[in-house]
């Protein structure tokens, strides 16, 4: 794809300075170039798409099945590690015995059967990138799981390679699954939408119409063959055909989509859209859907990667033309027309009542640090309000690959990358949005949270989790709140951009002399019930503080910080328009600057929190190490996910318990690494009333060797 050209940023709040345009310290342009590709990258699935590892209907009859699965032929003994991670009540959602990856989160509850989960996750069990999904309806205890069918297209082939999964119920429990697919071979790409009737268990295949008048025209358009049952456009948002078959950057790429879900505003009509000309048309009145179905994502340009969305009111058969919402700002620096333009990482949120329409995203158009911005639409996705700016989010001081950290380059990682100490893995700050679920004066209370290394430097990485909340709609905010509330003071004279070059992403690791104090949290996603409590999940590091033993010594930088865990946070909000779960640290600011921000240097807010809102709790049952994730531990997605329902919060998270060391092991997909759909439901008022705490049995999860008995035993296995 085309080389991608991005920014960065600076924060809000009492100490933030505002620059004029031009003023800044650094050539916003310059600097956005310099980083091109390495806080607003590409999708993993795109990153990492050489690796090699339809019907129109989703209900069918099942004569003949039986419950019962049968087990593969297993010689393994099971070794330590196995044992251990085996208790608890940690779900695995995957089901299949390919021992490849899964990785990267959705889950969503049906609102008409909360029994009923449904996740996402790429899934690499046919040996490369695609979708898979996880089917429950006994509330998690077993799972059906499979891969979305591939949308067809019109030489007759399909888009195999898919990922970025995305997943929401509508109100009458049909549930739909964005994602990305794209051709591992060429640009070819596109953003697709299949749906489910059947609680997740068989799904509709994307149509990309075929005309075969050499003009496009609606009433030709037809999928596949002759008898083909599918309605032209079905569940297609977006595609792009390469023309020249080689994966060479011609294409734009679209990218990064999430998917949400919710009542038209009053006022909005039903409105569908032909196959190929994307007018507007009369709806079929059989298949108007109860809800809007809203999808962002990215498309990576010559001049940048804005946000788009896409609306569907037809169950997903089909969809708006895709419009731009990321738009111009005074705050936005870099681009012709104060746009912002380098944008990545859009989550959508719509109120149950007002279906008022809200979109989160990441930008680069700042002088320094990346900035998190948020656009409303109050009818239905057809105009829209903002940007208005969330916060500064401090991500340009991450570990790098390549440039500060050598040694993930050596394991495969690409240049620039922001990955964490002791690991090699790519980290982002993406983020996420939900709207308050009640109505009156909570519905415009919006709730984002993210990850940032402000407490952290290019060498030794202390990621947090961050909590802004609005309550008129994104107009003012405040924050920053930290969520997690493990130890990690700010010692004596820490300087976040030590050894940081000037306007650049890379510098001198050695000239940071005072480390950081705490571990990392990075992945963060945010839900909210109808009573108001909050809950936050993410991946955490906390319990490990002080192992040596590493699978990659060369790529131990710092003792601990090194096991993770899934860890949750839960606050109540009790009262409209308040503080509640705003920490006393935390500042009102205006979404609205007349400049790009700068931060300045330290202390900025978020460093020195005393008060922590959130209670805290662990939802993995033990450790795990993500170097046996994915291909050297260079790749685990780039989010997890939490679906709350009532009085039930549903984690869903990327989780190595499974991998073993395959450094020994010829190939890019050694035998034993692998990661796997984890789940587990909670209580979405208190948590699971568990703070995990650093065990002698975690040693064995340092260092796990592939055993033997799990390799091909070639002739040693013959009589």
């Amino acid at each position: 794809m085309r080389k991608l050209v991005r920014a960065s940023i600076g924060l809000v709040g009492v100490t933030a300075l505002v620059l004029p345009v031009g003023g800044a310290a650094a050539n916003p342009a310059t600097f956005q170039a310099t980083r091109a590709g390495s806080t607003l990258s590409p999708s993993g699935s795109v990153d990492f798409r050489d690796v090699n590892f339809g019907n129109g209907v989703t209900e069918c009859p099942q004569a003949g099945r039986i419950d019962e699965q049968p087990r593969p032929l297993d010689r393994r003994s099971p070794d330590t590690v196995e044992r251990l991670s085996s208790g608890g009540d940690d779900r695995r959602a995957n089901q299949d015995f390919s021992c490849f990856p899964q990785d990267e989160m959705s889950i969503s509850t049906n609102p008409r059967n909360p029994q009923n989960l449904v996740g996402g996750a790429n899934d690499y069990r046919l040996g490369w990138g695609t979708s898979g999904f996880y089917a429950s309806t006994d509330g998690g205890k077993h799972w059906y799981d499979g891969i979305i069918p591939f949308p067809s297209l019109p030489s007759g082939d399909n888009l195999d390679g898919g990922g970025d999964p995305a997943i929401v119920h509508d109100r009458n429990g049909v549930v739909y699954y964005a994602d990305i697919n794209f051709n591992r071979t060429d640009d070819t790409n596109g953003v697709f939408v299949s749906r489910s009737t059947n609680g997740g268990f068989t799904w509709s295949r994307p149509c990309v119409p075929i005309d075969t008048s050499g003009k496009p025209k609606d009433d030709q358009a037809v999928c596949g063959g002759t008898g083909d049952p599918r309605l032209p456009g079905d569940g297609v948002i977006a595609f792009l055909q390469d023309e020249n078959s080689v994966v060479d950057g011609s294409n734009d790429f679209n990218d990064k989509e999430y998917i949400s879900a919710g009542p038209r505003p009053a006022g909005v009509k039903p409105q569908c859209f032909g196959p190929e000309s994307k007018r507007a048309v009369r709806c079929n009145p059989a298949t108007i859907g109860v809800d809007r179905i809203y999808v962002t994502f990215t498309i990576f340009q010559a001049t940048g990667s804005p946000i788009f969305v896409s609306y569907s009111d037809d169950q997903a058969r089909s969809w708006s033309p895709p419009k731009r919402i990321s738009g111009n700002a005074p705050f936005c620096v870099g681009s012709p027309r104060n746009e912002c333009a380098f944008n990545q990482g859009s989550t959508p949120t719509v109120h149950k009542e007002t279906g008022y329409l809200y979109v989160s995203w990441l930008n680069g158009n700042t002088p320094d640090e990346d900035q998190y911005l948020l656009a409303r639409s109050k009818d239905g996705g057809r105009t829209f309000e903002g940007p208005f700016r969330v916060a500064t989010i401090f991500d340009v001081n991450y570990p790098r690959a390549g440039l500060t950290r050598p040694d993930c380059a050596l394991r495969g990682q690409s240049t620039g990358r922001a990955v964490l100490s002791n690991s090699c893995f790519r980290v982002n700050s993406y983020g996420a949005v939900t709207v308050d679920r009640r109505g009156g004066q909570y519905a415009d209370d919006l709730y984002v949270v993210t990850s940032d290394n402000r407490n952290g430097t290019i060498r030794d990485s202390n990621v947090d989790v961050f909590l802004y909340k609005s309550t008129d709609g994104g107009s003012s905010w405040y924050g920053p709140t930290r969520v997690n509330d493990d130890a990690s003071p700010t010692p004596r004279n820490f300087d976040r951009d030590c050894g940081r070059d000037p306007n650049n992403i890379t510098g001198d690791p050695s000239k940071c002399k005072v480390r950081p104090t705490g571990n990392d949290q990075w992945f963060p996603w945010v839900d909210i019930n109808a009573t108001g409590d909050v809950n936050v999940v993410f991946q955490d590091r906390r319990t490990d503080r002080d192992s040596m033993k590493s699978e990659w010594p060369t790529s131990r930088t710092m003792k601990g910080n090194y096991l993770s865990m899934f860890w949750g946070g839960i606050c109540r909000v009790s009262a409209a328009d308040s503080r509640d779960c705003v920490a006393k640290e935390a500042t009102r600011y205006t979404g609205s600057p007349s400049g790009p921000v700068d931060p300045g240097r330290d202390p900025v807010p978020g460093q020195h929190q005393s008060t922590f809102p959130f209670k805290n709790f662990s939802i993995s049952d033990n450790p795990y190490n993500l170097d046996y994730s994915f291909r050297a531990g260079i790749f685990m997605g780039d989010y997890e996910n939490v679906s709350v329902f009532d009085g039930q919060a549903t984690a869903m998270w990327t989780d190595s318990r499974n991998g073993r060391s395959s450094k020994d092991q010829i190939g890019r997909n050694p035998i034993c690494e692998q990661s796997d759909a984890f789940v587990d439901s909670y209580d979405a008022v208190r948590g699971t009333g568990t703070r995990a705490t650093a065990s002698a049995s975690d040693e064995k999860f340092l260092v796990t060797p592939c055993p033997a008995d799990a390799t091909d035993p070639g002739n040693r296995g013959r009589r």
